[in-house]
């Protein structure tokens, strides 16, 4: 994969206002933004600074009641927090442990917060289940010859929307620093490359913590406009999803290995498959104590001078996944995304781009400009392990 910041759409127009820099973002992006360059380029692009996409559904293969389920024979509601958006009505769910029962879905409320559920499915008998418990999703069925009326519909999807982030870099030098030559070339070129290696970091950063600020989201000429990053997706997803893991530093420094399982399991539990492309993005902490995990593995003899213990690429019960040191997030966090979910459009014909300002008196001034947003899929089956105790 590559990331250019370019669109691979063919409809998408490049940056014709000023000087495009995709070729050069192209080579800087696997050194200063490898997440990006691991993404690469969309397949898409926005057109409007309010983008607006449509997320479908997975359907959860468990879903956690957040009400209790008492024995009874009657149709019996109960809160599941959001995560019947992937149901169907008729779906078949089966309530395990010390009580079993299976229950077949009569009515979803608006939303998926909650579930009209028929009891005693097939004669199985009544059970029950405490809040909190685990409910196993089974088949969505209907009766024979079933025409779609309203009820049994599949879900079309929700529309979701995140605005267009306004990136902007300043490039300056008085004409006195650029004839010094102080640095021994061009000040004001120095700057403009400083500043491109700098652009694709900044918007990756932004990618994965961006703050999305809703009374000024879509910009006016006196206020900024950002995106929200996939953090705060995850962190407070529209499903309520438990992807979120709090633990003790010192826990996830003795055992990794536990933590990151638990948080994929919850990401499985959600309609995440093991198939696709996973990544995990850590803090500098959360790296080391990854990597920390092959301390038992490293080979060396006394006569070699070369000592490594990085991990780099992580496999777990529920899949393979590339480990991101990011600088963006906070001490003792990472994320877990899959590929295939997430995506940074430009808008329409505004790549990152160089605009020439020229002299304004006795300086030269120019800036580096872009516009992008990220848009997230199925953001409760991603996953975010963090501190307890955040600094």
């Amino acid at each position: 994969m590559v990331f250019t910041g370019v669109s691979t759409n063919k409809y998408f127009t490049p940056n014709l206002i000023g000087e495009d820099v995709s070729e050069i973002i192209r080579t800087l992006t696997p050194y200063e933004s490898p997440f990006l360059d691991w993404l690469g380029d969309p397949s898409g692009f926005a057109t409007n600074t309010k983008h607006e996409f449509i997320e479908d559904f997975l359907r959860p293969r468990t879903i956690i009641n957040s009400t209790a389920i008492a024995s009874a024979t009657a149709a019996t509601g109960f809160q599941v927090n959001g995560t019947a958006e992937g149901l169907t009505v008729g779906t078949i769910l089966e309530i395990t442990g010390i009580a079993p029962e299976f229950l077949q879905v009569s009515s979803i409320v608006a939303g998926g917060n909650s579930i009209l559920a028929n009891r005693n499915y097939d004669g199985s008998g009544i059970g029950s289940l405490a809040a909190g418990g685990t409910i196993r999703v089974k088949a969505p069925t209907a009766e024979e010859g079933h025409e779609h009326a309203g009820l049994h519909t599949a879900k079309l999807g929700n529309r979701r929307a995140n605005t267009v982030g306004y990136f902007n870099i300043e490039i300056g030098a008085t004409n006195t620093s650029r004839a010094v030559n102080l640095y021994g070339g061009d000040s004001y070129e120095m700057s403009r490359a400083k500043a491109l290696r700098e652009l694709p970091a900044l918007l990756e950063a932004e990618v994965l913590t961006g703050v999305w600020n809703a009374t000024n989201s879509l910009g006016t000429s006196n206020a900024t406009r950002t995106m929200q990053g996939l953090r705060s997706m995850i962190q407070s997803p529209a499903n309520n999803l438990p992807v979120n893991s709090t633990v003790l530093d010192a826990s996830f420094s003795a055992n990794p290995h536990l933590y990151l399982g638990d948080a994929f399991q919850n990401v499985f539990a959600n309609g995440a498959a093991t198939t696709e492309t996973w990544g995990i993005i850590a803090d500098a902490q959360y790296f080391r104590d990854i990597s920390n995990m092959n301390d038992t593995k490293v080979q060396d003899s006394n006569q070699s001078e070369l000592f490594k213990r990085v991990i780099r690429n992580y496999t777990g019960p529920f899949g393979t996944a590339t480990v991101f040191l990011s600088r963006a997030l906070r001490t003792r966090e990472l994320l877990i995304v899959p590929r295939e979910r997430v995506r940074v459009l430009p808008l329409q014909s505004r790549n990152f781009a160089y605009l020439e300002m020229g002299l304004t008196g006795d300086n030269q001034k120019g800036e580096l400009v872009g516009e992008y947003v990220v848009e997230g899929y199925h953001t409760g089956a991603m996953g975010r392990i963090r501190t307890s105790s955040p600094t």
